[in-house]
């Protein structure tokens, strides 16, 4: 399963009810299952194959991530206390691909970043992916 079928399918077997995915419009081209059609599908599936009345909502499938953060802080959303690294250590790494375009979307909505990254920002943008 990809990276939103195996959460969808065991988030239905805890609670059956609503499913919230966080796919953005910038998924679209890396991760099949972050698109439009695979969360229906994925939707019409798990209806199909268990009766149930299960809701996938993913709200930002057509939003970039600069409009997500630009709608977050017009909402008052807590910005530090959201994630998106993958490294999973206590701070942002501030290298991995997420990092990289997390700081990218704080940049271009003009929001500033209130995340704490082990690596800091150089003087000419984010830190370039290792091996890219």
């Amino acid at each position: 399963m990809g990276k939103s079928a195996e959460p969808t399918y065991l988030v239905n077997e805890i609670y059956p009810a609503i499913q919230g995915e966080g796919v953005h419009a910038g998924d679209h081209a890396i991760y099949p299952d972050c698109r439009p059609q695979f969360i229906e599908a994925m939707q019409a599936a798990i209806r199909l194959g268990t009766d149930s009345n299960l809701q996938i909502l993913a709200p930002f499938v057509y939003w970039t991530k600069a409009q997500i953060v630009a709608r977050g802080a017009e909402l008052g959303v807590p910005m530090a206390l959201t994630w998106s690294c993958y490294e999973g250590r206590k701070r942002h790494c501030g290298r991995c691909g997420m990092c990289v375009e997390r700081r990218e979307a704080f940049e271009v909505a003009g929001v500033v970043d209130p995340t704490e990254y082990e690596d800091a920002p150089s003087e000419e943008g984010p830190v370039a992916l290792q091996g890219a």
